[in-house]
């Protein structure tokens, strides 16, 4: 498993996204997580992820909004979950997952066969649940490169990582 910096995904190459790269981009966070987001949309590479991966990132930037907007005092799910009135006037997050489905972002579903997939791929790679679901996608799909900044999948012998440098 080599581990790149993300700006060396070569041309052409489908690579898996992983939340955090979105959640970067979101946040401002990495030049190069949105540099390797405007690749996807030019098409320069082929850009793929999973609905899983979609939800995580919906669900923390619902919060991270929440929380930019002074309507909870901590990025918290369990202090939004009290503020129904609130969640209904939270509109960011969702114009943010709408640009991803409109990029050139393939997302995957969830089937029973990548489901099964995921479970021997968490115990062979002692992954948690969201990332064997990753892992079985790109098994599954052939696509040997993921685009993270999680560690958990450095031990992947046949997967090429694409770190962002500027983040490390």
């Amino acid at each position: 498993m080599p581990v790149r910096p993300l700006p060396a995904i070569p041309s052409g190459t489908p690579i898996l996204i992983d939340a955090n790269i979105f959640i970067y981009t979101a946040s401002a966070q990495s030049a190069e997580c949105e540099t390797l987001l405007e690749r996807c949309a030019k098409e320069e590479v082929i850009g793929v992820t999973t609905f899983e991966v979609l939800s995580e990132v919906c669900h923390r930037r619902m919060v991270a909004e929440a929380f930019e907007d002074g309507l909870i005092t901590r990025e918290s799910a369990s202090a939004l979950r009290r503020k129904r009135d609130a969640l209904a006037r939270l509109r960011r997050y969702q114009a943010f997952i709408d640009e991803i489905l409109t990029i050139s972002v393939l997302p995957l579903e969830l089937d029973e066969a990548r489901f099964k997939r995921s479970s021997v791929l968490r115990s062979r790679y002692g992954l948690l649940t969201n990332d064997s679901l990753i892992l079985a996608a790109a098994d599954l799909y052939g696509i040997e490169a993921l685009a993270t900044l999680d560690e958990d999948f450095d031990a992947v012998p046949w997967l090429t990582i694409y770190k962002p440098d500027d983040l490390r």
